[in-house]
């Protein structure tokens, strides 16, 4: 419905973007081992992470540059959201059906994935999830099963995780209703926030993602 907004916590569940099986490689670098196991991300790629995390607009070359595959049985398994170093991916019926919707500054930005010879490029099309759009609509002091991280001393700032929140337990203010059909709320951590229109359409489509929906109260 278009007077609804819908939260999704999808970004913690851990299980969907488990070793995928594949490597990436970021600009300017080797490609990283064909291995599951992570090195210790540069500061840099930390600092894109958080960015892309809060819902801000990356540029190209702060995302990786490509990715391989190494293990294919791993890949298989791999549904149209995923992740790439951390960063948000979509490919296949999601990616078409997000193409249809209000994105507001974010957009979807194409990369390449390789088999393991790292030449050979697979059909795709794969993308990145450039968030790009936030609202200030979130309301802690009107939420509940919140978990308040750290207050910054010289702006205020506060970010807050809400822990399996069910259906109202999330408010967001009128203002929600505006702009984009997906956003981030820089104060809520690993939510991602949806129009109805978005979330039915999601929904209907029957990716097998547990998005982990919440109906939002808008006060």
């Amino acid at each position: 419905m278009p007077d609804e907004i819908w939260v999704s916590t999808v970004g913690s569940n851990s299980r969907l973007f488990d070793k995928p099986g594949i490597r990436e490689k970021h600009y300017g670098q080797d490609w990283a081992p064909p291995q599951f196991e992570m090195d210790a991300p540069s500061e840099q790629h930390a600092n894109n992470y958080r960015r892309h995390a809060r819902g801000e607009k990356l540029r190209r070359e702060e995302f990786v540059e490509a990715a391989y595959v190494f293990h294919p049985k791993r890949w298989s398994r791999v549904k149209d959201l995923f992740a790439v170093d951390g960063f948000f991916c979509v490919k296949g019926k999601l990616a078409e059906l997000l193409k249809e919707f209000d994105l507001g500054d974010g957009e979807l930005v194409e990369f390449p994935i390789y088999e393991m010879d790292k030449t050979t490029r697979l059909p795709g099309p794969f993308y990145f999830l450039n968030f790009g759009s936030q609202k200030d609509c979130f309301l802690p002091e009107e939420s509940k099963k919140l978990k308040a991280g750290p207050k910054n001393p010289t702006t205020g700032f506060q970010r807050w995780r809400a822990i399996e929140p069910n259906d109202g337990d999330i408010a967001v203010s009128a203002s929600a209703l505006d702009g984009a059909d997906l956003w981030a709320d820089p104060k809520l951590k690993s939510a991602l926030f949806m129009s109805g229109p978005l979330h039915d359409a999601i929904e209907a489509a029957r990716l097998g993602i547990d998005f982990s929906f919440v109906r939002a109260r808008i006060v």
